[in-house]
């Protein structure tokens, strides 16, 4: 990410002497068309936690426009349920220049905790990042729009239109997996309500919300809460190319679900979702 952004969810911002910003936050929905889902929603946690991760450090000086950035970790844990929207947070900075590394806490407006969110990026210093990108494209295997792409019920992934559903159903072979098919028609605005980003890749918030949709068809359907989850980011994943998730066995608990996103052999993020 590099582009100065065109709008804020977060305002009001005040810096401390130790870099810890205390902001506000937007309840337009007309502008952030997101807050029509609930606050647990991994679409709500990722967009906000994007945004609001760009605007504090943008507040505290140590952001660079000129340079671009990407998230390579995070990790969030939400609230009690019930909480609603968040109207107010504070951010806190606490990794290094080339290696930023954030918390963030959200709060309602009854003053309950409804996240917390912490992530690690990187900074690339002195790579031409525009060529690098061009060539990372196309070293992913050439592949052909999946004319017959089935996407699975709306349903069964738990989202409210079929429009949504990124996952194709479950294939019950040896390993439980879906396949997953974004493209910049069907991941972004108008075609998608609340989906957002650069339009250079599947980002984060895209891969929150399959591996939330892959919660729900191991768990047979429904609209599973997610209370909490972790994602470690390897690899670019390029839109317009299928790309699989895979339940691995590194299970803590029966409330925890862990996957491997690949695309074309390559893993490329690590992610586990806590379900209610």
């Amino acid at each position: 990410m590099r582009q100065a952004p065109e709008k804020q969810y977060t305002h009001s911002h005040v810096v401390s002497d130790d870099g810890t910003v205390t902001f506000k936050c937007s309840d337009d929905q007309d502008q952030w068309p997101w807050l029509a889902l609930t606050p647990f929603d991994p679409i709500v946690v990722q967009t906000i936690n994007f945004w609001a991760s760009v605007e504090t450090a943008a507040a505290r000086g140590t952001w660079d426009p000129k340079k671009w950035s990407a998230l390579t970790q995070t990790e969030w844990s939400c609230g009690e349920p019930g909480v609603e929207h968040a109207v107010r947070g504070i951010g806190e900075a606490l990794g290094s220049k080339g290696s930023p590394r954030f918390q963030l806490r959200f709060f309602d407006a009854n003053e309950a905790l409804v996240y917390t969110i912490s992530g690690t990026g990187v900074v690339f210093e002195n790579r031409d990042f525009e060529s690098w990108r061009k060539k990372a494209k196309n070293n992913v295997v050439p592949a052909q729009a999946p004319i017959n792409f089935e996407y699975a019920d709306a349903r069964a992934v738990g989202v409210s239109e079929q429009k949504e559903s990124f996952l194709s159903p479950l294939n019950n072979g040896g390993t439980l997996s879906a396949q997953a098919y974004i493209t910049r028609e069907n991941g972004f605005p108008p075609a998608h309500p609340y989906q957002s980003g650069s339009g250079d890749h599947v980002n984060a918030t895209h891969l929150a919300d399959v591996a939330r949709q892959f919660v729900n068809l191991l768990l047979g359907g429904g609209n599973h809460v997610i209370l909490g989850g972790i994602m470690h980011f390897d690899h670019y994943v390029e839109l317009g190319h299928p790309f699989d998730i895979i339940q691995t066995r590194d299970q803590v608990n029966r409330k925890t679900i862990s996957m491997i996103v690949e695309q074309a052999g390559r893993p490329c993020a690590r992610i586990r979702m806590i379900h209610s």
